[in-house]
């Protein structure tokens, strides 16, 4: 049996030393195995086609894939980047969320899009440092923010449904 001592290999990854037969996987690493996995299954080229890319054996990424074999953080970015998952939304979806599976949700895309020109927006006009909202402040302006892309929304298909039953010449 192997000794009980947890060996931090990096960020995302926990193995048990010195026996990788009883590693035991960090939450996030599960998650985004999952949604490499998910893109993968997606992707038109093979795992083969992907192994050539990396430069690594078909072997060595199915190890990785299936989690026998740590997923260091250079061989994740360069994964995600092959499959083209933005690592920025995956984190959240992941981290935030809590579910790999919401990366793919257009609500977290829109999200993810208003972030940089808010962010940029408030560093440009604020000159004062932004306190942390109060947890009612944070409801209030949050759902005003949902109702304000919920009414444009609507007013677009509104738009695009008026445009497409125009009547005949």
């Amino acid at each position: 049996m192997c000794e009980e001592t947890l060996n931090e290999i990096d960020q995302y990854t926990i193995v048990c030393s010195p026996c990788e037969s009883h590693r035991t996987l960090a939450p996030r690493t599960d998650a985004f195995l999952a949604l490499i996995q998910h893109h993968i299954a997606n992707d038109a080229r093979s795992i083969s086609d992907l192994a050539e890319i990396l430069g690594i054996s078909r072997r060595q990424l199915g190890r990785m894939l299936s989690g026998r074999r740590p997923l260091r953080l250079s061989e994740l970015r360069t994964i995600t980047d092959l499959l083209g998952i933005e690592r920025a939304r995956a984190t959240f979806a992941i981290e935030i969320i809590g579910d790999w599976q919401a990366y793919n949700d257009p609500e977290l895309g829109l999200v993810m899009q208003l972030m940089k020109p808010v962010v940029a927006k408030l560093i440009d006009r604020a000159n004062f440092p932004i306190e942390p909202l109060t947890q009612k402040a944070e409801d209030r302006l949050s759902d005003w923010l949902v109702r304000t892309i919920i009414t444009n929304e609507e007013q677009i298909r509104n738009r695009r449904d008026d445009f497409v039953n125009l009547p005949e010449l």
